[in-house]
């Protein structure tokens, strides 16, 4: 599982730390809140939209990278979004993470151990598509 930033007109940067798995695996099952499945992520994404007021509508814009027909290329293209939105989100789960040991054990119970380093570096990233005003997209492939 790889996930990596796309900046428009720019295109790919490079992939984040561990390929961006566990942000990645995150990302995933924060899509998942509120349909009454359980797991140590899902667990995590509530805790840090409920306790901690991050926004997930941004960690959970993303979308494959394989193109297969006409729809997948339609849900791509919806996928670009505003980058300091993005990149608001990625650094309040960040403080969550640095300051709420509960979110760090859900983490780690979730197997998204490089969570937070994964997180550091997205935001890295972003601050290039920030500064010049452009809309990113997160995409993956498995």
């Amino acid at each position: 599982m790889r996930l990596w930033l796309e900046i428009e007109g720019e295109g790919a940067l490079p992939i984040l730390p561990g390929e961006g798995a566990a942000l990645c695996a995150f990302c995933s099952f924060a899509v998942s809140r509120g349909f009454g499945a359980t797991h140590p992520l899902i667990a995590l994404a509530d805790r840090l939209h409920d306790q901690h007021r991050v926004r997930m509508g941004p960690l959970t814009t993303f979308y494959d990278s394989e193109v297969e027909d006409a729809e997948d290329s339609e849900k791509l293209e919806l996928a670009w979004q505003d980058a300091a939105e993005l990149k608001e989100a990625a650094e309040q789960m960040i403080t969550a993470l640095d300051s709420d040991e509960q979110a760090r054990t859900l983490a780690r119970r979730g197997g998204a151990e490089e969570l937070q380093e994964q997180a550091g570096a997205l935001v890295a990233q972003l601050g290039q598509a920030v500064e010049r005003a452009r809309r990113v997209r997160l995409v993956y492939a498995l």
